[in-house]
């Protein structure tokens, strides 16, 4: 058994709730696709979380932050792939500045592609999660036991809080739907997302 396990938990739900690249997704697509779409791009993520579980179960995380080569690829990967989606929502903003709106409720630009999709690589594309796996989780793996089955086990914590998490959020984001489908609300949060997932890549791309 995997010992302090209640500061594994309350540590992961603080990490998960900390606004990053998978927050900016699922805000975006929730309120601008409708709550399946939301719960869509949420499923990706969890999805991303439960494959990053499996790899550090068998080692292979291990393996690929072992290789200089490999983490440059991902971090390459990861960031190009957030400044394509802020680079998206802001060009698609930009293109609908002049589109009539007669209704408070119109306008604004929707997200293409398929969120579950985008959901996966926000999340498996970021060395973030890799990082957690590789360096956190293993500090409450009890020593002198086998390593893999106490992984696993942390590693569905962690995926049953992301779908709690997730799960609470967007139908929280549900409840003020109306507010937020406004005309200049969305645009105001489609240019935020834009700006901050473009920004998170940039960083990301910089970063040792």
């Amino acid at each position: 058994m995997p010992h302090h396990l209640a500061l594994f938990v309350l540590t992961t739900a603080l990490v998960l709730v900390v606004p990053g690249p998978d927050f900016v997704l699922v805000t975006r697509v929730a309120m601008l696709r409708g709550r399946r779409a939301g719960f869509a791009a949420a499923a990706g993520i969890v999805a991303g979380l439960a494959g990053y579980t499996a790899l550090a179960a068998l080692g292979v995380t291990v393996v690929i932050a072992a290789s200089d080569t490999a983490l440059t690829i991902l971090r390459g990967a990861g960031a190009a792939y957030l400044v394509w989606l802020g680079a998206s929502a802001l060009v698609a903003l930009w293109r609908a500045r002049d589109e009539p709106g007669p209704h408070d409720h119109g306008g604004g630009s929707v997200p293409s592609g398929t969120p579950f999709l985008q959901g996966v690589l926000t999340n498996g594309l970021n060395p973030k999660a890799l990082v957690f796996f590789l360096t956190f989780l293993p500090q409450f793996v009890t020593p002198g036991v086998p390593a893999g089955p106490q992984t696993l086990l942390l590693g569905g914590i962690v995926v049953a809080l992301a779908v709690t998490w997730w799960l609470g959020y967007v139908l929280a984001i549900e409840r003020v739907s109306r507010v937020l489908r406004r005309r200049r609300v969305r645009r105001g949060v489609d240019a935020a997302t834009g700006t901050t997932l473009t920004a998170f890549g940039v960083v990301l791309l910089l970063s040792n």
